[in-house]
């Protein structure tokens, strides 16, 4: 268990981009007419709250923003501050914020379908919206996979049961209109060994995601067979703020927000900001060059239609048996574009 809090950063190493390694899915959806999470309204300008921040280990927006200090500068404006605590695994940050410890954190739409049958102490703000080219499926070349259709009868790795390699997995498979008993589905459950699985040949394929996906591209005689951006699977990270500090200082929310779109937009401007920090953190040039490539993202507000595109999510995977049910998602979320600035 981390100590709360680090003021001055580590060297993250080596670590999937943000909330992957965290994103289990399970399902969303529900009725359409939903109401987000009812802030209170600032009363000014200013908010001289400290925004407690809990990070992942890894290159991630949060750490990125914390080395420009484009959430420093935003909540500045407001008279606020921020602290940074970290690096934490995804779990250990959202017990530290159920737990009063941090106010801010990322987390997976895995974790908003899980507990949006009631009203959780989490309460989504943000979400970073790519194309989905970060996710996808490799093969071994040998393997004659030419088509998503001939991983019909292979042996394909994913992490674990409802995982994000499950979930390419099977949006590809959907895509092309096949079950998951179509293949040979092999758990492998960390992802590091599914790419050396990949590689020794064990498997015939390997759907996951990120810094793991870059990893699989770089083992000899491999190639991308599919992306989500490709078959259209959706698989975002969320930012979360905890309930009392929304209700407490919602322009405080509204300036982190501020701050997390200042910085997407700066990466999305200029790539080098990001390869240079992943270099800095000691992670491998080639490996960097893939990682840099893939699309970075856009922050943005979890309005209404957002929040469709997130039900859609799960209406796909309670059909493909992660989740029995698809959830109200009303309960948890807010349209932080209403919290003023």
């Amino acid at each position: 268990m981390s100590t709360l809090p680090h003021h001055h950063r580590r060297r993250r190493g080596i670590s999937a981009l943000v909330l992957a390694a965290a994103l289990v899915l399970s399902a969303c959806g529900g009725d359409p007419a939903t109401s987000p999470v009812e802030a209170a309204a600032p009363t000014g300008q200013d908010d001289p709250a400290v925004a407690r921040v809990g990070y992942f280990g890894g290159t991630n927006l949060w750490t990125l923003a914390e080395d420009s200090n484009a959430v420093s500068d935003a909540l500045k404006k407001i008279g606020g501050s921020v602290q940074w605590n970290g690096p934490l695994a995804p779990v250990e940050a959202s017990e530290a914020a159920k737990a009063g410890r941090i106010d801010f954190t990322s987390n997976s739409v895995a974790t908003f379908f899980n507990e949006a049958d009631s009203a959780s102490s989490l309460v989504a703000f943000a979400l970073i919206r790519n194309s989905g080219d970060n996710q996808g499926i490799v093969v071994r070349d040998q393997a004659g996979i030419g088509s998503v259709a001939d991983l019909a009868g292979k042996r394909v790795a994913v992490s674990t049961k409802g995982s994000t390699g499950e979930y390419v997995l099977l949006a590809a498979l959907e895509s092309a209109g096949l079950k998951a008993d179509a293949v040979k589905i092999v758990y492998i459950a960390n992802p590091a060994d599914g790419v050396s699985a990949l590689a020794s040949g064990d498997v015939d394929a390997l759907a996951t995601w990120d810094n793991f996906f870059a990893s699989a591209q770089l083992v000899k005689d491999t190639s991308v067979l599919t992306t989500n951006a490709q078959t259209g699977a959706r698989n975002w990270s969320l930012f979360v703020v905890t309930r009392s500090f929304l209700d407490e200082h919602p322009a405080t929310v509204r300036a982190v927000f501020d701050g997390l779109v200042d910085q997407a937009n700066r990466i999305r401007t200029d790539r080098d900001v990001e390869k240079k920090a992943r270099l800095a953190d000691g992670q491998p040039a080639n490996l960097v060059d893939l990682v840099v490539g893939f699309d970075p993202g856009e922050v943005v507000a979890i309005n209404d239609e957002v929040l469709a595109q997130i039900r859609e999510v799960g209406e796909q995977t309670v059909r493909f048996g992660f989740r029995a049910s698809v959830p109200d998602l009303s309960k948890n979320y807010v349209d932080v574009t209403t919290l003023g600035s």
